[in-house]
């Protein structure tokens, strides 16, 4: 099975940010519904996806904000223009037949991690979109993170090739060196080139720490002596969990049948009508609307076979 798990705030902002000026003729916006679900039909059609699961932040504080205060509290908050639209994206999902999984206390990145580790290990290929860094660590054996604007997977190899050690120590250089996006402190003075050098120097932020007293540069060594609290808190807030109470069977997330009525009529309410090329051909027989299509035709096999 072709598993896509979707980081579903961060690209609903991407998108939300990378196409402007869209809206209704009524005024209503409309641009992170089109960059969102335009990227939902790519899934579908050039990739094949057998599963799909649009994963999404809790609204209660997680552990990492209880941890840490501060923890994202950079981040603005949701534009009108975007959260007015956050219901219609939600509807589409459903009507796609693509499974919406949120846990309370849990951030997507923790559900994505649980669903791709249950997965992975069952020979499942799994491919996450996310733009965040610290998804890397979830990187290994049957899961890559994917970049459908750029067609991009990322495995182990890229990886390594970028940070120079693997997917597993991606949360020990976030220790070090921090994360803006997400207000993880790190250790001012210490950004991602010397972090992942110390990194790979030591093997593991746990060994770089027991002999700190043995980093040869003075001013690095002061620095992770100084700051062994901030270092740890930063290690714990970077790591994903992969082990969220989830009740759910991998089999249960196939895609389910499609409403195609109700992805007509919202494209057509919301003027998305190129949209309109991606759902079945519609006639009039005994004077009702029917869909010229197999209704057991899963959206999968419709859209590859009409490429």
């Amino acid at each position: 099975m072709k598993l896509f798990l979707i980081d579903s705030n961060s690209y609903i902002y991407r998108f939300y940010h990378a196409v402007r000026g869209l809206s209704t003729s009524r005024g209503f916006p409309t641009n992170a519904i089109y960059g969102f679900t335009g990227m939902l039909f790519k899934l579908l059609k050039d990739r094949g996806a057998d599963a799909i699961v649009a994963a999404f932040d809790s609204a209660s504080p997680t552990v990492r904000h209880i941890a840490y205060a501060e923890y994202k509290a950079n981040r603005p908050s949701m534009p009108e223009d975007l959260a007015v639209q956050l219901p219609l994206i939600r509807q589409i999902i459903g009507c796609l037949g693509i499974r919406v999984i949120e846990a309370p206390g849990y951030e997507a990145d923790d559900i994505i991690g649980t669903i791709a580790k249950r997965a992975s290990q069952m020979g499942h290929e799994v491919y996450i979109l996310s733009n965040d860094k610290d998804m890397l660590q979830l990187v290994g054996d049957n899961v890559w993170i994917f970049d459908p604007q750029k067609d991009l997977l990322i495995g182990v190899k890229e990886v390594v090739e970028r940070f120079d050690v693997g997917p597993e120590k991606i949360p020990d250089i976030m220790a070090l060196a921090g994360d803006s996006s997400d207000n993880i402190p790190g250790v001012k003075g210490i950004g991602d080139k010397k972090a992942k050098e110390l990194i790979k120097e030591a093997g593991s932020l746990e060994a770089l720490i027991n002999n700190a007293q043995n980093i040869r540069n003075e001013k690095l060594r002061a620095l992770v002596l100084d700051n062994l609290e901030v270092i740890s808190l930063s290690k714990r807030l970077s790591v994903i969990n992969t082990n969220v109470p989830l009740d759910l069977d991998i089999a249960s997330l196939a895609l389910n049948s499609q409403d195609w009525e109700c992805l007509r009529r919202l494209f057509i309410d919301l003027e998305l009508r190129g949209y309109l090329k991606n759902l079945p051909a519609q006639g009039n027989i005994n004077g009702h609307r029917v869909m010229i299509i197999n209704q057991r035709q899963s959206l999968i096999s419709f859209i590859l076979n009409t490429k």
